[in-house]
């Protein structure tokens, strides 16, 4: 494995980086070790494993020869040096480099070969086109994984980024579950924070009763509302920047001569990018609306069975909610990522068509049925 000595990019994926970008497991084994749950439950079972970070890495320059075939993002494996501390570095690796199994083995053993139960959970996970946890979650239970929910929490970022927007939502249901004497910011405040951090709080008692749902179901449940709160929260983050986007694209003009195919091809994809892009919203906002229909039951019709109901048959939806936000945000940043605000689109042939190859392969992978 190659060392990363960079305690400051470590201690940023800490405390900042994106939940669809960053598993933390390093971080998830500071809190979580002694728990019944983590020991049971481990999303790896090696132990070295389970501790190390795994990031959707942008491939650099100069990263690109470990590869045997040009790739744009890579699921990248972290394995902090320290047991308990960043500032020692890192070592790390990239699923799919050249020589994977060789170099994983000299770390892991056995335990990352072909076949072996944590190679599948980990090919599982490089698969996907990010590491938001409810399309992380759904995609490992469909293929009979069910690591402890301690691994499935929205990072500190994320949660900092989201939260005044999903306080104001919840305040209609705070007069309902705690009386109009109570409706107030800070009391949607409390309530936002024990939706996000503790389903089994007894503050959420007041709103388990009036869902009508036993522990084991309104655990169930949060996980889930917790979900269309983020995915409410980055739809709205994320059509600004990729309008933006999408609007450099269109004007974007390679530099050097260009080829009669290159041209038709770059022609043509630009207009099936936006297509691809605004079906793909178009059926987020519309599976949104069904949430959003169900939640107004519970706050403006007094309808909680509706809202229920919804929430328990709601993880069939987020492969494909998870699948097409993250195809987008792919896009959106990785974009931005090349061509930094106020930087002249300057780019050559090639590297654009590698790009718009990409963007395809990204997008194409997301099914355009409604997702509802």
């Amino acid at each position: 494995m190659a060392r990363d000595r960079s305690y400051r990019s470590l201690d940023y994926l800490k405390k900042s980086a994106a939940t669809s970008r960053v598993l933390n497991l390093w971080q998830i084994a500071q809190t979580e070790e002694g728990k019944a749950e983590y020991q049971e439950s481990p999303f790896f079972r090696n132990s070295l494993l389970n501790r190390c970070i795994l990031l959707k890495h942008r491939v650099r320059g100069g990263e690109t020869d470990l590869f045997d075939f040009p790739v744009q993002t890579a699921t990248k494996i972290l394995l902090p040096i320290a047991e308990r501390e960043l500032r020692y570095g890192a070592r790390f690796l990239f699923v799919g480099q050249r020589n994977f199994e060789e170099v994983a083995a000299e770390s892991f053993g056995e335990d990352l070969q072909i076949g072996a139960r944590d190679r599948q959970v980990l090919d599982i996970i490089s698969g996907l086109p990010s590491l938001d946890p409810f399309l992380m979650r759904e995609s490992l239970k469909s293929n009979g994984f069910t690591p402890a929910a301690c691994y499935f929490n929205l990072s500190d970022g994320d949660l900092e980024r989201m939260f005044n927007s999903a306080r104001q939502e919840l305040e209609p249901l705070v007069r309902i579950s705690f009386g109009e004497a109570n409706a107030s910011g800070v009391k949607a405040a409390t309530l936002l924070n024990k939706i996000l951090s503790d389903a089994g709080s007894t503050d959420l008692e007041p709103l388990r009763r009036v869902m009508n749902m036993d522990p084991p179901q309104f655990r169930e449940g949060v996980f889930c509302w917790k979900a269309f709160l983020y995915y409410k929260w980055q739809l709205q983050d994320l059509l600004p920047r990729i309008r933006q986007v999408l609007d450099e694209i269109a004007v974007v003009r390679p530099l050097g001569a260009i080829d009669h195919d290159d041209k038709i091809y770059i022609a043509r994809v630009k207009g099936d990018l936006r297509s691809w892009i605004f079906a793909a919203l178009g059926a987020v906002t519309e599976a949104l609306a069904v949430y959003d229909n169900a939640y107004a039951a519970l706050t403006k019709q007094s309808d909680p069975a509706s809202f229920r109901d919804f929430l328990l048959r709601a993880p069939a939806m987020f492969l494909s909610l998870g699948e097409r936000l993250s195809g987008v945000e792919h896009v959106a940043s990785f974009w931005r990522f090349r061509f930094p605000q106020r930087q002249m689109l300057r780019i050559g042939v090639d590297e654009l068509v590698d790009i718009f190859m990409d963007f395809e392969v990204s997008l194409n992978t997301v099914s355009l049925e409604p997702a509802a």
